[in-house]
């Protein structure tokens, strides 16, 4: 299945409002949408490896969600339960960088445009972010020196199969 993925920058001040407009949009173009606080996105890598462990979750069978987009929220915050995700990683009011993933299509960038964010990948990258979001203690954030880190997050993801 196509993954497009887009980091964007814009003002969430509604998060359910955000999640219905998006969801609506999707339906229309009859793709699966997925919105994440972008604070819990290490790197592209990891939104893109979380993507592909819910895509083979689902032709598995073994989600333990019932969307794609949901899915890949678990195993992007490393989580087992839907709202523990949801509170880890999903938009929030206040929420300014945005990962966005569309499922079925390259179209996330007209998804950022009538949402009226502004395309930002730089919203993606793990420059000065703090893991604890993903669960992972500071403790072992310094057993891996600084650029190597993001790799932490990857880990997360794939702990979440171990974990099912």
């Amino acid at each position: 299945m196509i993954v497009d993925l887009r980091g964007a920058r814009g003002l969430i001040e509604d998060p359910d409002a955000a999640l219905r407009r998006a969801s609506e949009w999707a339906k229309g173009k009859r793709v699966e949408v997925l919105l994440a606080d972008a604070r819990a996105v290490f790197g592209r890598d990891h939104l893109e490896s979380a993507a592909r462990h819910a895509e083979r979750a689902q032709a598995r069978g073994t989600m333990a969600s019932r969307s794609l987009a949901m899915e890949t929220l678990l195993y992007l915050s490393g989580r087992r339960q839907v709202a523990d995700a949801i509170a880890a990683a999903g938009i929030r009011n206040g929420t300014r960088g945005i990962a966005v993933a569309v499922f079925g299509d390259t179209l996330a960038a007209h998804l950022v445009d009538a949402m009226g964010w502004v395309t930002d990948p730089r919203v993606l990258e793990p420059h000065g972010k703090d893991l604890g979001v993903l669960g992972v203690s500071d403790r072992a954030a310094r057993t891996v020196e600084k650029a190597r880190q993001a790799d932490l997050a990857l880990e997360r993801v794939a702990l979440v199969d171990v974990e099912k």
